[in-house]
């Protein structure tokens, strides 16, 4: 008979089990207590580099367990990418999980919140590879409200635009476009676009996409329509517009499209 105290038992030594497989045994213990104890301040993976840092108390412990746990970034791509923008980098750690997997790509990790933007630039100071922009990917340039407007936590941060008055008061525009960040960067193609935006994939792909998406490879996005309904349908109709054969496929809470014009 399983009791609710057997039930949690199970489920700390589930999660234990999954540390140990992907950090080893003393180091999975340590991110095991260390959860316990919300103290987390800084995290060795056997397969990156450098030590990953944690904000306590906040929901970085999460993504790390999405990214470097669950793996959720392991998609099979069936080529190596040199191009990748990480849409959403929160504190870099799906950048870093890249750049383990894909040491010569390229990337551009794209945040709009100031403190977790540092957190990113804190991470992946020591890979010249990997560039950091303080921005909120948008179909155009211009002046955006930052928040965490569903009190989710640092992992969900939403930007919504701001009216002409307001921008106006609010000064310099903070966001950026797919096309300029290809523009910047010189890049002709998008190899790998993940992107985790937090509802804005609604108003990226209902407007300003035809010149940039044929471009993109492979998209891996999370869609939030349990936060704002209607982000998967501008999405899925870019899709159909954009590319004329197309492969679909999905893991955990990620949709991956292939776009086969470009394999």
């Amino acid at each position: 008979m399983h009791t609710p105290l057997s039930n949690k038992m199970f489920r700390y030594l589930e999660k234990l089990a999954s540390y140990h497989s992907e950090l080893g045994i003393i180091k999975g213990t340590s991110f095991f207590i260390g959860r316990i104890l919300q103290s987390n301040r800084q995290v060795n993976h056997p397969k990156v580099k450098y030590p990953i840092h944690l904000r306590p108390k906040t929901t970085d412990e999460k993504v790390f367990v999405q990214v470097f746990i669950k793996n959720e970034y392991n998609v099979p791509l069936g080529f190596v990418p040199e191009t990748i923008i990480d849409g959403g980098a929160n504190i870099g750690l799906a950048s870093i999980y890249f750049t383990a997997k894909f040491p010569k790509a390229q990337i551009v990790a794209i945040e709009p919140d100031p403190e977790n933007a540092a957190a990113v630039i804190g991470n992946t100071k020591h890979y010249p590879n990997i560039h950091v922009k303080q921005a909120a990917i948008w179909p155009r340039q211009t002046v955006a409200k930052i928040s965490d407007k569903f009190g989710v936590g640092k992992w969900g941060i939403v930007v919504e635009e701001l009216d002409d008055t307001d921008a106006e008061d609010a000064g310099e525009p903070n966001t950026c476009t797919i096309d300029s960040v290809m523009k910047e960067f010189d890049w002709k193609q998008i190899d790998l676009l993940k992107l985790d935006i937090e509802t804005a994939e609604k108003q990226l792909f209902s407007e300003n996409y035809t010149s940039w998406l044929p471009k993109v490879k492979v998209i891996v996005i999370e869609l939030h329509d349990w936060m704002v309904p209607g982000c998967s349908k501008p999405f899925f109709t870019a899709i159909n517009k954009a590319f004329t054969r197309y492969r679909f496929a999905q893991t955990g809470e990620n949709i991956i499209i292939y776009n086969l014009d470009l394999f």
